[in-house]
């Protein structure tokens, strides 16, 4: 009980020995919890008001990031990877990767080769002579390193990778729109061409707002837009847009600061040259005559009594001989004389193979790629057509390397502004169309020549692996719908082969031989080979067997060459040709019939 009474010391007991609750000691102490119980629940309930107001402004501040536009703006220089004169080069809004313009004479260069690819072939740079060259239908224009554009601005200049051509002198000459910020004032030097430009939409911008990087709020800021400005819209998203602006900057911009898109059409004053036709006035049925020295010129009399609605005839007069660009000239006035009267036109044939002595130290890239030699070339024929009479020329050009190819369009460039000036026609022979000879140019061609004559035959030759047709129907036929890809059907001459080849295969070993329509028609007779037609190839095929090995033909005849003068009809060409008088039997004249 002692014990007891010792913990309760300070509490007061009734005569029972209980608690007395009543004591003022027992009150003061209950008094002293009460206040510290309400004490805590004071500061439960503050505590939960703090939590309770502070929890809005920690979910707004995490809100508020998560949600708010970024203000962080992209480094320019760093985004168009341009660093002092440099100029980052645009096409119809793509940036052009590992292209780089300079900036200087207060205006823009870009890389002749690049502008050659992209933009305009017609600039002709020969890097040795530092001469640049345009050729316009009337008008050849050169232009050095002293030259300078209408603004009195260097019209190209020497870089690191070459040369470079002004874009003053671009636009003069070429279907552009270009959007230039490299001046002075611009850090980032920048500059947008368009050059295959049609209808695009177009949204006005309704209110203040950036174009980002990337198509979401926390992408880095290229740029402001205004509201009043214009922006192209390249890509609809959803809720945002790639656009360009103009400005200069290709980028992201939210669809809902944006008006609706409306379709536009930029304004040009550019003036395209008008390269006019020097047509003969009907459709051209045309036929070369092979003359291999003045002597051959009396062939004329045997071969044309057997034609029949020939009104061109092209002899092989001029041909190439030495490195300076020397050619003989088999022309005689007579045969010039006899042709006229006969109502023929004559187009004489320049070439760069068929030297009577063989092949000679003349190459089309060293004499084409050398300006005075080219036009002195020019000069001499032009002055022998002025001085015997020809009515046009038909250039001949076969084997040309790849390499060649530049110098040889810019010869036919230059000659047919010569010849336009003297009315004299131009006509261009080439190849079937395919990949590895398109650097004959045939769309220049389609501007420059008055005729672009196909030579639809030599489908297999001496260097085929294989024996077959010189010239199927279906080869024919793929023939002109390539060419007509580019060149207009009123200038395209498709010529047949007045020849076939007989094929022998011996064992391992496989040859062919040339024949005229005549003497292979001949050839089979002899050898009392039977012939069936052949559907797929258009033509006739004989096949024998003998103890030397097989013989072969794909004989070409009046119904074959009607097959292919009616592709002519067909595709409404300009005339048909064919390789070569005297090779044919006379009933072909009939299928070849075009007046």
């Amino acid at each position: 009980m002692a014990e007891r009474r010792s913990r309760r010391k300070n509490y007061e007991y009734n005569a029972a020995g209980d608690l007395d609750i009543q004591s003022e000691a027992y009150s003061r102490k209950r008094e002293i919890r009460t206040r510290r119980r309400k004490k805590r629940k004071l500061m439960n309930i503050l505590s939960l008001l703090f939590v309770l107001l502070l929890c809005p402004g920690i979910g707004g501040i995490y809100l508020y990031g998560k949600y708010s536009p970024s203000k962080e703006r992209k480094d320019l220089n760093e985004w168009f990877e341009v660093s002092g004169s440099e100029v980052k080069v645009h096409l119809d809004d793509s940036r052009v990767e590992e292209i780089l313009g300079l900036s200087a004479n207060g205006t823009v260069y870009l890389p002749i080769d690049w502008v050659n690819e992209n933009l305009n072939k017609r600039f002709y740079w020969n890097e040795e002579e530092g001469l640049l060259t345009y050729t316009l239908p009337d008008e050849v224009t050169d232009m050095t390193a002293e030259s300078v554009d209408e603004e009195g601005i260097p019209v190209f200049v020497s870089g690191d990778s070459g040369m470079l051509l002004g874009i003053n002198t671009i636009e003069k000459y070429t279907d552009v729109r270009i959007l230039d910020f490299a001046g002075d004032e611009e850090s980032a030097k920048r500059i947008f061409i368009y050059n295959d430009e049609g209808p695009v939409m177009r949204a006005e911008v309704k209110k203040d707002t950036a174009i980002r990087t990337k198509g979401g709020i926390k992408a880095p800021v290229l740029a402001d837009l205004e509201k009043g400005e214009y922006v192209n819209i390249l890509e609809d998203l959803g809720d945002w847009s790639r656009v360009s602006s103009e400005k200069g900057f290709v980028g992201y911009v939210r669809n809902k600061s944006l008006e609706e898109p409306e379709e536009y059409v930029y304004e040009t004053d550019f003036v395209a040259p008008v390269f006019e036709q020097n047509s003969i006035g009907e459709k051209v049925v045309l036929a070369w005559h092979y003359v291999s020295g003045k002597a051959g010129n009396a062939t004329f009399d045997e071969y044309y009594a057997n034609t029949k609605g020939l009104n061109v005839i092209c002899p092989t007069w001029i041909q190439f001989k030495d490195s300076e660009g020397g050619y003989e000239n088999f022309t005689t006035e007579e045969y010039l004389q006899k042709a006229h009267e006969a109502g023929l036109q004559v187009w004489v044939m320049v070439d760069n193979f068929n030297d009577p002595v063989g092949k000679t130290e003349f190459s089309t890239k060293e004499v084409m790629s050398n300006t005075e030699k080219r036009r002195r070339i020019i000069e001499n024929l032009i002055n022998d057509a002025v001085t015997y009479g020809y009515d046009g020329f038909n250039l001949d050009f076969e084997g040309l390397p790849t390499e060649a190819g530049v110098h040889y369009v810019q010869f036919f460039r230059e000659l047919s502004v010569a010849c336009r000036r003297e009315g004299l026609v131009l006509s261009i022979d080439n190849y079937v169309p395919f990949n590895f000879n398109d650097h004959y140019d045939l769309s220049e061609q389609a501007d420059f020549a008055d005729y672009v004559v196909i030579m639809g035959y030599d489908e297999h030759n001496t260097s085929s692996e294989e024996a077959g047709s010189v010239a199927s129907i279906g080869y024919v036929r793929s023939g002109i719908e390539r060419t007509l890809e580019e060149v207009p059907k009123e200038r395209v001459i498709n010529a047949v082969p007045f020849y076939t080849r007989v094929w022998t295969e011996s064992g391992p070993n496989l040859s062919s031989r040339a024949l005229g329509i005549a003497e292979a028609a001949d050839f089979v007779s002899t050898r009392g080979m039977e012939l069936t037609w052949d559907e797929e190839s258009g033509q006739y095929y004989g096949r024998q067997e003998t103890e030397t090995g097989v013989t072969e033909i794909w004989q070409e005849d009046a119904r074959s060459i009607g097959l292919k003068a009616d592709l002519v009809r067909e595709y409404e060409l300009a005339g048909i040709g064919a390789w070569r008088l005297g090779f044919e039997t006379p009933e072909i004249w009939d299928e070849m019939q075009l007046n």
